[in-house]
């Protein structure tokens, strides 16, 4: 007879029961979206949608759109227009980094094109694995009949199995306005993949007022899978070299960041961003430059989710047309996703019913810290390929647990 039951749960759940949990309301998705199919499994397998699946959301559209290939804006070689001989002259000494932003800028009238190609699997959250995400503690949902009485309350075991695979293709321009004034723009295109299973099993019942007791349900399995091309958040970019020193080499930027991808496909933030930096430089030896980059992420939406944006790095000429380059990559949120509470649900505890988060999951402000290692090779005149890997140093928030590879191909006119 329960299991009968179970299973109507799960194929008249729109029309016969209402079921939820204490404090959690409804939050509308949009129809067909990837982010709609995290609260969809939910539903599927008895469980109402609400603000802890909107935060899962929003960590995940966050991570995936963050994880744009920003290669460096400055072309690996930089020139100056010399008038008394009428001939450009390089100014870089170096092939540059990759992903850290150097300060020299190409030069006035000079063109830089490359396009880039990365591929990302976000698989793990604060370090545990995103196949299999669950709360050590049993989960409560309430069955209520079509009046809204509650009719019983289960303790279910609720696990999550999900992975967010994105290809994505950087096209980006810059053009030398002046000598020392660089403009940018990177035009993204996402191909994202988007698998998410729940599975639920009931483990104890109790009636209205009365104690919980064992009594094992059948599982119910709710899966979505999908696959949206887009777009992504566009970059414009603006770099200005300030007056040489005997030996630091330094410019400000600005960057925005257009909220042109969809936050529901996860290909976007959502959010229109303005990211002020400082860029310093120095030359040793000839052949190796360390690099330090400073900004801050103003979010427009919500100012107090802004991020302080820090990179650390050095590349080294091995010869004259190959160059390899290391770099620390550092994100700090300013605060969390959602604050502590809001994504509680009820849950059966050794000591009773207790509010803890969905699936033990925190949202709240998050690091994250990454090493990048790659190299450039020219391979004719000002043409060159770059090859780069990216691999999480820490675990929080969602992440990759293998190596996020780059490779692409860039050229000066």
């Amino acid at each position: 007879m329960e299991g009968r039951e179970e299973v109507a749960v799960r194929a008249r759940l729109s029309v016969v029961l209402a079921v939820g949990l204490v404090g959690i309301g409804i939050s509308p998705v949009a129809a067909g979206s990837l982010r709609g199919q995290l609260p969809g499994v939910a539903q599927e397998v008895g469980i109402q949608g609400g603000s802890a699946f909107d935060a899962m959301a929003d960590a995940l559209a966050d991570s995936a759109a963050r994880n744009i290939p920003l290669i460096s804006a400055s072309a690996g070689f930089t020139y100056s227009y010399n008038p008394t001989l009428e001939v450009f002259e390089r100014t870089s000494d170096t092939l540059g980094p990759l992903f850290v932003e150097r300060p020299d800028t190409i030069g006035r009238g000079k063109f830089n094109v490359n396009v880039s190609w990365q591929y990302t699997q976000l698989d793990e959250y604060d370090g545990a694995d995103a196949r299999d995400l669950h709360s050590p503690d049993q989960i409560i949902v309430d069955v209520r009949d079509i009046n809204g009485t509650l009719v019983r309350r289960t303790a279910n075991d609720l696990r999550y199995n999900l992975k967010l695979i994105t290809n994505i293709v950087g096209l980006s321009a810059t053009y030398g306005v002046l000598d020392n004034l660089d403009v940018n723009i990177l035009v993204p295109l996402l191909d994202t993949n988007f698998d998410v299973t729940a599975n639920r099993m009931r483990q104890q019942v109790a009636l209205p007022g009365g104690p919980f007791e064992v009594s094992p349900g059948v599982p119910l399995t709710g899966k979505e899978v999908g696959d949206k091309f887009g777009v992504g958040d566009i970059f414009l970019r603006a770099k200005y070299q300030l007056p040489r020193e005997d030996w630091l080499r330094w410019a400000a930027g600005l960057q925005f960041r257009l909220p042109s991808g969809k936050n529901s496909d996860f290909q976007g933030t959502g959010s229109f961003e303005a990211i002020p930096y400082l860029t310093l430089s120095t030359l040793l030896w000839s052949r190796v430059e360390p690099h330090a980059v400073f900004g801050i992420d103003f979010f427009a939406n919500d100012v107090s989710r802004s991020q302080a944006d820090y990179d650390l790095g050095v590349d080294v000429d091995i010869i004259k047309r190959v160059g390899v380059t290391i770099a620390f990559l550092g994100r700090s949120e300013f605060s969390g996703i959602a604050s502590s509470g809001s994504t509680n649900f009820a849950h059966l505890t050794p000591t009773g019913v207790q509010q803890e988060p969905l699936l033990g999951l925190n949202f709240g402000r998050k690091d994250y810290f990454d090493f990048s290692f790659g190299a450039r090779a020219v391979v004719w005149r000002q043409v060159m390929l770059f090859a780069n890997g990216i691999y999480a140093l820490n675990s929080e928030g969602f992440r990759s647990s293998v190596i996020i590879p780059t490779v692409g191909v860039e050229a000066t006119f």
